[in-house]
């Protein structure tokens, strides 16, 4: 049997071209397309985000208090402090050194996500 590769996370929001920029801006993923049924980010790596807006039908609403996926970030703690300073919620910094450190945050709907330096 063939191996199974993840393709992509989806997050609901209010809109996903506005979401779009934020993320791009926020987290520095590239958008390989937005409008109003979806937008659909790209990292490094095959994985992606599709932000899903009310015009696509699903039926999670925005403000999700638990993560789809984690985001890796090569400075844990400086991408921390910036998004603090932009005025993003963010939560302490937590887990083990030895397996893998991470820390939430929140985007302008709500929705909680994870950031981890591994």
């Amino acid at each position: 049997m063939p191996g199974t590769a993840i393709s992509t996370a989806f997050i609901p929001v209010r809109n996903p071209e506005s979401a779009a920029g934020w993320y791009s801006r926020t987290l520095g993923l590239t958008i390989a397309e937005a409008n109003t049924f979806s937008a659909v980010l790209n990292g490094e790596g095959k994985a992606s985000v599709t932000l899903m807006g009310p015009d696509s039908g699903i039926k999670a609403e925005p403000g999700l208090p638990w993560a789809t996926c984690n985001f890796l970030v090569d400075d844990l703690e400086g991408t921390r402090a910036r998004l603090a300073e932009d005025g993003v919620p963010v939560g302490p910094v937590g887990g083990s050194p030895d397996v893998c450190r991470f820390f939430t945050a929140e985007d302008p709907d709500g929705n909680t996500l994870l950031l981890t330096d591994r």
